[in-house]
């Protein structure tokens, strides 16, 4: 779990941890290491393959523009013998590439991993809390590349840097649904509702609001692009709420696991305490 500037929250490093290249701290190997041992040969670990763009691309255009041409051949052919035009064979030749090109694509295109909920080694979910929180995921990604977009339209410096906020609250929100404590909640659990509300609701409505303003702040028009400029105040005060209500949802999870280990840290200490006192167990006892 990170905070806004991308470190690590309670994170125990000292100074002198050795560095990623990133710059982030590696943490120390303490514990036993998990994961799936596979073959050295296996194909399970390989960055997958990808078409070609001679296949993506190259197949779909040239198979559409031939059966186009085809077919405004033919047609063209029997129009002119009916002493028809030709405009209705160019645009049926159109039509028939554009379907044909485009569904050749569609079936040839190079697909991304379909990204999952990573579910805790742990966790026990209760019914229908799986299906809430893949919903929650599968949104936040949408809005991702919806942001994506947005910032690749607008030049804006003051609406990039919120949409990179609304982006930031996004991905906060993933690593919130991959923790213990969160799949372990019902799914009409406040902190569960408030996530889905923030996901599906409130950054949508944001970042929409961010697009139509953005066209306004170069204007000419003094009033409207005063009144863009408070669009733009509004939408960063709301997001900053956003992110308190954020910080509340990851401290009390940090919390919750504070109390666990300091309860853990009271039974050791009592439990050590007495079988050391005890003369039987105590190899320095006379």
């Amino acid at each position: 779990m990170a905070d806004r500037r991308g470190a690590p929250r309670g994170a125990p490093w000292r100074r002198g941890t050795p560095s990623a290249p990133s710059g982030r701290p590696i943490p120390p190997l303490g514990g036993p290491l998990e994961g799936t041992i596979h073959a050295p040969r296996t194909r399970a670990v390989a960055r997958p393959r990808r078409r070609g763009r001679w296949l993506t691309v190259g197949v779909p255009v040239v198979l559409g523009g031939s059966l186009g041409v085809s077919a405004f051949m033919v047609l063209g052919v029997a129009a002119l013998i009916g002493g028809a035009g030709l405009v209705g064979p160019a645009l049926a030749g159109l039509g028939i590439a554009g379907v044909i090109g485009g569904g050749t694509h569609l079936l040839v295109r190079n697909r991304g991993p379909r990204r999952t909920l990573q579910v805790a080694a742990s966790a026990s979910m209760p019914t229908g809390t799986r299906t809430a929180l893949e919903a929650i995921l599968r949104t936040s990604r949408t809005q991702q590349r919806r942001i994506t977009k947005v910032r690749r339209q607008v030049r804006h410096p003051a609406v990039r840097e919120l949409t990179d906020r609304a982006d930031l609250l996004l991905r906060r929100i993933g690593a919130l649904l991959a923790t213990e404590s969160m799949q372990s909640r019902r799914p009409s659990d406040d902190d569960v509702m408030l996530l889905e509300g923030m996901a599906e609701r409130y950054i949508p409505d944001l970042v929409e609001a961010l697009e139509n303003t953005a066209g306004f702040l170069a204007t000419d028009r003094e009033e409207a692009a005063a009144r863009a400029q408070a669009n733009l105040r509004s939408v960063e005060s709301q997001l900053a709420s956003l992110d308190a209500a954020l910080d509340r949802v990851e401290d009390d999870l940090i919390a919750h696991v504070t109390r666990s280990l300091d309860v853990h840290s009271a039974f050791l200490d009592q439990r050590l305490a007495s079988r050391s006192a005890d003369p039987l167990l105590d190899p320095d006892g006379r």
